[in-house]
């Protein structure tokens, strides 16, 4: 199996987990899901706020990495490539770096 399925399969499985939960993601809300996919890069820095606190934020930005997304909000992260943007995606949102206690 890939690594590209693995992670995909560790979303999935990280998904159904929060649904069994009653855990909702932002990006699952009819209302609010065309942002992780606009052409805006406004609305995507608003998907990549609301992915903050998400259930799956992690196997999601690592699905991601693994299948080399290069459009939309993913995790956190706004990895849309465009015509004469540099290949290094922006990131909205990093997690804070672990405390060196841990």
């Amino acid at each position: 199996m890939t690594a590209a399925r693995q992670a995909s399969e560790r979303l999935l499985r990280a998904l159904l987990t929060s649904a069994a939960r009653g855990q909702r993601t932002h990006c699952s809300d009819p209302s609010l899901s065309e942002l992780w996919l606009s052409e805006h890069e406004p609305e995507r820095a608003e998907a990549a706020r609301l992915c903050i606190g998400c259930p799956v934020l992690h196997p999601c930005r690592q699905a991601a990495e693994a299948q080399d997304e290069r459009w939309g909000v993913w995790g956190g992260i706004d990895r849309t490539i465009r015509p004469g943007r540099k290949k290094e995606r922006k990131t909205s949102w990093q997690p804070p770096p672990p405390s060196p206690n841990n």
